[in-house]
């Protein structure tokens, strides 16, 4: 697993929740304040009820998960051990609707564990060699790794 993408670096997937944890509130500000006539102002309070304690728990969840993240991946570069992964297959795949990328599979041995298979995504249409070692920092007891460079290449295919 790579480190996932900050909320600073998806802009519009942020932009997005924070609209979501703000329609509760509202909801319920446009019900209490008179924004909607007096025949639906019930039922907006009360979608208002609903919504704002579903949007704290989502914001609350998002926060700890956040928290969780950053954690785990400190531990990566505290205890992070570094070990070679050995190119095993790599392939190009489609990611998104226009861009292509290369999926690389490699065999990763570290002291202490039983080796293990997986998998990276690396930008870009890249020609990587099986059996080429790349890098990679893994933790000790989880399964988590990073690559430590870009894999090595070959040339372009474009």
């Amino acid at each position: 697993m790579n480190r996932p993408a900050g909320f600073s670096e998806q802009p519009v997937w942020t932009a997005l929740g924070l609209l979501v944890v703000c329609a509760g509130p509202l909801i319920l500000l446009a019900g209490v304040g008179g924004y909607v006539p007096d025949d639906d102002r019930l039922a907006v309070v009360v979608t208002g009820l609903v919504w704002t304690p579903l949007t704290v728990v989502v914001l609350i969840l998002a926060v700890v998960g956040t928290v969780r993240d950053q954690r785990v991946w400190r531990d990566l570069d505290t205890a992070g051990v570094r070990a070679m992964g050995d190119v095993t297959s790599a392939q190009h795949v489609w990611s998104g609707e226009d861009d292509r990328c290369t999926r690389v599979r490699m065999l990763v041995t570290v002291p202490g564990r039983p080796p293990f298979t997986t998998s990276h995504l690396v930008a870009g249409e890249k020609i990587i060699e099986v059996g080429t070692s790349i890098p990679v920092e893994v933790h000790p007891t989880r399964d988590l790794f990073r690559l430590v460079a870009e894999p090595p290449t070959g040339g372009a295919s474009r």
